[in-house]
């Protein structure tokens, strides 16, 4: 193969053969050289791996409410710490705005009750800056004045709120 940019050597003989025109591609058998292969067409990604418009990141993890509630009672509220902490990673890693997980953590431990009111707010701009109707937002947060039952419903609507972004993002339920 020669390359286009450098003259050939002084010493090189002529080639006798037609030089090939712009639109013919020159006989693999005739030039010594095996057939070029021609690479197979790439199919499109599927659509949940598709590439995401900018300013978007990876989905989150889809998760039941009920296994939340459940692991944070047995655990006596410290898989609640890290449930809040990695849904406000999930949130900032996915819409690039949020507190991320270590401020709600921070805010968890010390400050609890505003993550209760935070957490919504956040899901409530994410479904915003994508263009839908938010069913969830600050509001929720007062549901946890009913005693014990009013936790459980915060807990369902948030987690289900999450979870249906996730799944319209492309993730996939487990």
């Amino acid at each position: 193969m020669s390359d286009m940019t450098t003259s050939p050597p002084d010493d090189a003989e002529p080639d006798d053969a037609p030089a090939p025109e712009a639109g013919d591609a020159p006989a693999p058998e005739a030039a010594g050289a095996p057939a070029p292969e021609t690479a197979p067409a790439v199919p499109p990604p599927p659509s949940s791996l598709a590439p995401r418009a900018a300013g978007w990141g990876p989905p989150g993890k889809i998760r039941s409410w009920g296994v939340v509630a459940i692991l944070t009672i047995i655990t006596c509220g410290i898989y609640g710490l890290f449930w809040q902490y990695f849904m406000f990673n999930e949130n900032k890693e996915y819409s690039g705005e949020g507190v991320g997980g270590a401020v709600g953590v921070i805010l968890a431990i010390f400050i609890g009750i505003v993550n209760i009111f935070l957490l919504p707010t956040e899901i409530k701009n994410i479904y915003e800056k994508a263009g839908k109707q938010s069913p969830v937002r600050w509001t929720v947060g007062l549901w946890v004045i009913l005693p014990i039952v009013g936790w459980f419903i915060w807990l369902y609507k948030v987690q289900t709120a999450e979870n249906d972004l996730w799944e319209a993002a492309g993730a996939v339920r487990a």
